[in-house]
């Protein structure tokens, strides 16, 4: 760089002395040299950057290529653009550029790792994030068969049931089906149902009923996966459809395209607490790696049931319709190993009547840092002196769940 420098003097020396001399190709060599030392300072400043990245332990969790080189996004969101050289293309598939003048040779994506490297040959290399999603559809499941129990009300009798599907998973009748409501826990033993699931050789998310008011049923809470959706929220916005999430286009019961992306399945989340002395319920609803590994889960894709849309824009005899300034908002509250939290985030169901989701949307979750499990529970304005009043459901579907 001193060198440039001092040819740039020279260069001025020589153009004071020669007046009447045509100067074109000497100042052209002048903005050749200025050009190569603020190419040079740029990439010190990303070598820098990327040598930062290294020591704090940063993740690329995107790689993008671009007509000037690559831009690496990290996992705390900062971002490092890798140039290339002035008349090669290092950093494409690992090619060597032409005469170029970039500190950079090459960038090279192998596996779990971003392979950067520099023109002496030294290289640089920095760990990428993949992703694992749980789409609750058949063709994707990886867990082995396992069993659940179930409840025959004509024989009065529980039998096992063989779980070999995530469609061995969804239960019918919605209301009142013998997988996620056994014996409906209201009298005899309160044996209540062993519903479970978990996505095992996959993302190793799993879910079960929690044990609320003495046993475990789904009007006490859980996630079960289900694959009811319509497009008509007032035939189909009971109790007794609780787990038929809304989708423009759906027939109830037939379509089965109600999912994110047009899938067929997904999950639907029942339960809350909240301050009022009337609701008892003891543990929410949650997700949890099975494996005992803390993950960031970065997202999933979110919707509201049939049954909340109903209550939200008519109301009826449990709670009144959404007000201007009123809303319902999901809350998810994540914990590490030892129980502690690691963070929480909120994402808004029913915000006043004109801002109802009516379609899948992403919720970022990576904001909860690495989590073992999460509890999510559904709050909201509405209060008809019993506490919350509005259907405490929603759908979720694609979890995306960080691996390194």
């Amino acid at each position: 760089m001193k060198k440039n420098y001092g040819m740039m003097a020279l260069l001025a020396l020589t153009l004071t002395m020669s007046a009447c001399y045509n100067d074109d190709d000497l100042w052209n060599k002048v903005d050749e040299l200025e050009t190569k030392v603020e190419a040079n300072a740029a990439d010190i400043a990303t070598l820098s950057a990327l040598v930062d990245a290294l020591n704090q332990g940063k993740i690329i969790v995107k790689t993008e290529q671009t007509e000037n080189g690559y831009v690496l996004t990290f996992n705390d969101g900062s971002k490092v653009e890798v140039m290339n050289g002035k008349d090669g293309a290092p950093g494409k598939d690992g090619e060597s550029g032409k005469n170029g003048d970039s500190f950079f040779t090459s960038v090279e994506e192998k596996g779990d790792l971003v392979i950067i490297t520099l023109a002496d040959g030294r290289v640089i290399e920095l760990p990428k994030v993949t992703y694992r999603v749980l789409t609750f559809e058949d063709e994707d499941s990886k867990f082995g068969t396992f069993q659940i129990t179930g409840y025959d009300s004509s024989s009065s009798s529980y039998y096992a049931k063989e779980v070999n599907s995530w469609n061995d998973l969804i239960d019918t009748p919605e209301y009142g089906g013998p997988l996620i409501y056994g014996d409906m826990g209201f009298y005899g033993d309160m044996r209540g149902c062993d519903y479970y699931w978990y996505d095992e050789n996959n993302t190793f998310l799993a879910s079960e009923l929690p044990i609320n008011y003495g046993t475990t049923v789904y009007w006490s809470g859980g996630h079960v996966v289900s694959n009811y959706a319509s497009k008509d929220y007032t035939s189909y916005g009971t109790y007794m459809n609780q787990q038929t999430v809304y989708g423009a286009g759906q027939e109830y019961a037939v379509t089965k395209t109600g999912g994110y992306n047009g899938s067929a399945n997904f999950a639907m989340h029942y339960g809350y607490k909240d301050n009022s002395p009337y609701n008892m319920t003891e543990n929410l609803p949650y997700i949890y790696f099975k494996d005992n590994v803390c993950r960031v889960i970065d997202h999933m894709y979110v919707n509201n049931s049939c049954y909340a849309i109903a209550c939200y824009m008519d109301g009826n005899g449990l709670t009144a319709k959404i007000g201007e300034e009123d809303w319902v908002k999901a809350v998810a509250t994540g914990y590490d190993l030892n129980g502690n939290i690691t963070g929480t985030s909120e994402f808004y169901l029913c915000n006043g009547p004109s801002k109802i989701i009516t379609e899948w949307t992403k919720w970022d979750l990576s904001g909860l840092g690495k989590v073992w499990k999460v509890e999510f529970n559904i709050t909201g304005s509405s209060d008809n002196g019993y506490g919350f009043s509005q259907p405490a459901y929603f759908a979720y579907d694609n979890v995306t769940v960080r691996f390194q």
